[in-house]
């Protein structure tokens, strides 16, 4: 799989995923430490505009791609550009929403037409998923974080979570219901549960969910030997059960003392800009 994060926050991340040998990765931003350096520009108008020309430092095509951005930057106005020139590709983008108390009106503008426009991408089929986080939601769910090392600790939630995600989808499950998401839900999330506390901490508010999917990883030795876990997992499963969302898990085996869980869900429908002033 490929992943291409544009900007310092989606090179960050981006960063965080090339511990993990499955993942070719690729940073474009205006700095030299990038593999890509770009011109820096003064405008979210001006990044889509100049946007350089790269499909010969991408030489792939019918592959997976993974694009991380975050949209309150102003080089956040060259997504359109790259998708553009990866559209060969099965493409999912990982959107990062900052913290919009703190942010200017321009940044807010920016955000909201960029995090706009890529739902729209997703509901059309022109990228695969766009899958949404905010960082409040993810610090919330980490907890309390110290200064230093901030975006490192959310970064490596993010990137820990979307992995494990990926090795889940590609692993046969030992036990499940797997059920195939609805073709209409292309706008999601991602998050974790916590099995002891049968509490979900997940990393963006996403309305009008449609589908629901999680991922148990359980010790060999534990599915062996736990006489109480079937009931424990198809019981909180039972719990989540709603006409109107679509829910569905895999129990699977892994090397790790502890258990855990991860969840990605979706819906149909675009997720509003979530600040009450009109900023179009």
């Amino acid at each position: 799989m490929k992943v291409i994060g544009l900007g310092n926050a989606g090179c960050n991340i981006v960063r965080s995923f090339s511990k993990f040998p499955q993942y070719d990765t690729y940073t474009i931003d205006t700095n030299k430490e990038a593999d890509i350096t770009i011109k820096k520009r003064n405008s979210h108008e001006e990044y889509d505009e100049h946007f350089p020309n790269l499909r010969k430092k991408f030489k792939f095509a019918n592959d997976d791609v993974f694009v991380v951005v975050a949209g309150s930057g102003r080089i956040s106005g060259a997504t359109l550009q790259l998708l553009e020139q990866l559209k060969s590709n099965r493409i999912t983008v990982l959107y990062i929403q900052a913290d919009l108390s703190l942010a200017s009106e321009v940044q807010k503008k920016q955000e909201k037409i960029v995090k706009n426009i890529l739902q729209e991408f997703a509901r059309s089929g022109m990228i695969e998923t766009v899958l949404l986080l905010d960082n409040q939601m993810i610090e919330k769910g980490i907890g309390d974080v110290a200064i230093m090392g901030y975006y490192d600790v959310l970064n490596q939630a993010i990137v820990n979570t979307i992995h494990m995600i990926n090795v889940f989808k590609n692993s046969e499950a030992v036990l499940g219901n797997f059920s195939t998401v609805s073709d209409l839900s292309r706008i999601g999330t991602i998050g974790i549960l916590d099995i002891e506390e049968s509490r979900e901490k997940w990393f963006f508010n996403l309305t009008n969910v449609r589908d629901v999917v999680y991922y148990y990883g359980i010790n060999e030795a534990q599915l062996e030997e736990d006489g109480t876990l079937f009931k424990v997992i198809t019981n909180y499963v039972k719990s989540k059960l709603n006409d109107d969302i679509n829910i569905s898990y895999g129990v699977f085996k892994t090397t790790y003392d502890q258990k855990y869980c991860y969840c990605i869900k979706y819906s149909s429908m675009v997720q509003s800009f979530l600040d009450d002033q009109d900023i179009s």
